[in-house]
């Protein structure tokens, strides 16, 4: 195999991150407008919301596909800003938790995200494309 990618490669590669980085600027233009969350914050808030509200460190940095250096910065800053708390639960393991903050932060733009993500993703995008997006995200997941 060749060490550089096709030009076809290229532009499909390009066109994954397009796809990536637009949806988040886009989203994240909306909901500056009702707070002053920034994305990485809302991202964070959201899954540690959807993991029932607290989950370990080193989990929340699995499920989001970031580094641990970048998420412990990333909840430092947070924590500063009162929007979650860490409890250290042993030598090796932190748990973390929204608070109150964090759990207002993220009612106060369910409403914009949610218009927004339907904008900017399910009415641009066709059933067809949506399905092949999630079947690939799947595959992905499952052989990574």
């Amino acid at each position: 195999m060749d060490d550089h990618l096709t030009a076809q490669e290229m532009e499909i590669w390009r066109s994954a991150l397009k796809i990536a980085d637009l949806l988040r600027y886009r989203v994240s233009l909306d909901v500056r407008e009702v707070s002053d969350v920034s994305q990485a914050e809302h991202s964070v808030l959201m899954h540690i919301k959807e993991a029932g509200a607290s989950i370990g460190q080193q989990r929340l940095a699995d499920t989001m596909y970031w580094s641990k250096s970048r998420l412990s910065r990333q909840l430092t800053r947070m924590q500063a800003k009162g929007l979650i708390q860490r409890q250290l639960l042993d030598d090796k393991s932190m748990l973390v938790m929204l608070t109150t903050q964090g759990r207002d932060a993220l009612e106060a733009t369910d409403a914009v995200h949610t218009r927004s993500v339907r904008r900017n993703l399910f009415e641009v995008a066709t059933e067809e494309e949506l399905t092949i997006l999630l079947r690939l995200a799947d595959r992905l997941v499952r052989e990574g």
